[in-house]
């Protein structure tokens, strides 16, 4: 038995019942002075909050005791977190994303990998339309006209995620279909950074024209994602399927960065163009900007090219690649650290969707004499470890969920369209039911259910894994390659090499 099953068990049963009625006791919602969880915190990492009477009290004589007990039991550095929630621009996100964590234990306990009281994040496939045709594409985009919401209807969805379990969403990336297609798109992105921590954007490129750009930087976007499968033009506009893809998507990161907005170059890895991953990082060095793997999963109109997907062997070798590319980063800043008391050098700029990544960056941080986890969700810097391996693996349905052009939810946009997957609708049914209650959820969020096969008299896959609680496996994978069942195994993952075999050798016969 995982020691992480027994934790869970332990918790159930003895802390939890109590840390559930200590928080219920400062999560309160003042007439006067707003939310005392949040502004609890707040007191507590120095900054100055006007609280009533009795506020003051509760947060001095309760929650502040919990705040020292808790950085003390998840070793997270006080320092760290003063400047990520209150000296760091992006600290309205920060501070939301904790408060759903203590929400979270407060709903459903501590646990691992553990539950937030609502999403850190929502993707939201904006629309349909898209002016590319990409072999890959989840969304099947761009085909025929389907229905989504109006603008009225959109900024009413924006305004229920401001009030997500009464915390507020942290984070919001307008995705798609290509998301500057709508022409109402600046009007919703600017309402929606009035209402959300941090907003951004995945994006094809093509229309981030220099105006446009001007326009992403006025509308205080915190942070752009733009697409770019290839180093070459070739090889980029093969996978997109439309002529001067790669200049125009080029153009649009170019653009990005004279402007001075945060820009990443996002790569969906495939079989066409793994060749291509050194020069991608070089080009990413030389541009400066932040880069992340996505993980091809066959889904939507990537279903008919499953052959594109990477085997075990090619996918370790990616994120090895990667990994190599943040632990330097990792060492440079510690080392700079100890000479100069503090550090300069940017470390959280080499990331994968791929849950593979934590047991990959926890291996090479070994071989470096170092003890960390990178997570798809956290960078590799002093601070964050534990909580990273807290939170840990797959989020789907779990720190992160989808929206549908429609306002369909779904756990992760890599999850298929259908009755099954499809967990409500935002403006139909009430989120936070949906969220607290929904059994598809709770499948995905537990790690005990997950299951194994026997090949060659072998046992293979994620139940019995040492890392499954900092990984899991894709869980939009298992499901696209087991006929829907989200327990069965991923089998892009190195160490279930010998399931991948047997399944491509038996579609081969």
């Amino acid at each position: 038995m995982h020691s992480d099953t027994v934790k869970n068990a332990l918790f159930s049963v003895t802390a939890n019942p109590l840390l559930k009625s200590l928080i219920s006791r400062f999560d309160k919602e003042c007439p006067k002075d707003g939310n005392l969880l949040l502004n609890s915190l707040k007191e507590f990492l120095g900054e100055p909050v006007a609280l009533c009477p009795t506020c003051q009290h509760t947060s001095r004589k309760i929650a502040k005791p919990f705040y020292e007990l808790g950085i003390r039991f998840l070793r997270v550095d006080r320092n760290f977190m003063r400047h990520q929630f209150v000296g760091s621009p992006y600290g309205e996100a920060w501070l939301r994303g904790f408060g759903l964590m203590m929400k979270g234990i407060e709903k459903f306990g501590v646990r691992a990998p553990f539950t937030p009281a609502g999403p850190f994040e929502i993707v939201w496939n904006f629309t349909y339309q898209c002016n590319l045709k990409c072999k890959h594409c989840y969304e099947n985009a761009g085909d025929k006209k389907r229905t989504e919401l109006s603008t009225d209807e959109a900024k009413h969805v924006l305004d229920i995620l401001s009030k997500l379990a009464g915390i507020g969403l942290p984070a919001l990336s307008f995705s798609g279909g290509e998301p500057l297609a709508r022409k109402d798109f600046f009007e919703l992105a600017s309402y929606a950074k009035k209402r959300v921590g941090y907003v951004s954007i995945a994006s094809n490129g093509t229309l981030i024209t220099r105006d446009s750009t001007k326009r992403i930087k006025d509308a205080k976007i915190d942070y752009v994602e733009i697409s770019i499968d290839g180093a070459t033009p070739q090889v980029h506009d093969d996978f997109r399927c439309i002529p001067g893809a790669f200049e125009r998507a080029m153009a649009g990161v170019k653009n990005c960065v004279e402007e001075g907005v945060n820009t990443c170059i996002a790569t969906v890895l495939h079989k066409n163009n793994l060749a291509e991953l050194n020069k991608l990082i070089a080009l990413t060095k030389e541009l400066n900007v932040r880069f992340m793997h996505f993980n091809y999963i066959p889904t939507g109109r990537a279903k008919a090219y499953v052959e594109l997907d990477l085997t075990p062997d090619e996918r370790l070798h990616v994120l090895e690649t990667i990994g190599k590319e943040i632990i330097s980063l990792y060492l440079q800043a510690k080392e700079q650290e100890q000479e100069q008391g503090k550090s300069s050098v940017v470390v959280d700029k080499f990331f994968s969707t791929c849950p593979q990544y934590a047991s990959v960056t926890k291996k090479l941080s070994q071989k470096a004499g170092e003890k960390f986890v990178v997570e798809a969700h956290y960078a590799a810097k002093k601070g964050v470890e534990i909580i990273a391996n807290f939170l840990g693996g797959c989020g789907a349905g779990r720190l992160y969920c989808c929206l549908e052009p429609n306002g369909d939810v779904k756990p992760c946009v890599f999850f298929p369209t259908n009755k099954n997957t499809v967990l409500g609708n935002i403006l139909k049914d009430d989120f936070e039911e949906i969220w607290d209650n929904h059994p598809f959820l709770w499948r995905l969020r537990t790690r005990e259910k997950l299951e194994d096969y026997i090949v060659d008299r072998k046992r293979v896959g994620c139940a019995d894994c040492p890392d499954k609680y900092i990984c899991g496996g894709c869980r939009a994978r298992a499901y696209s390659y087991f006929d829907g069942n989200i327990s069965a195994p991923d089998i892009g993952c190195i160490r279930n090499k010998p399931l991948w075999e047997k399944f491509f050798l038996a579609k081969k016969h």
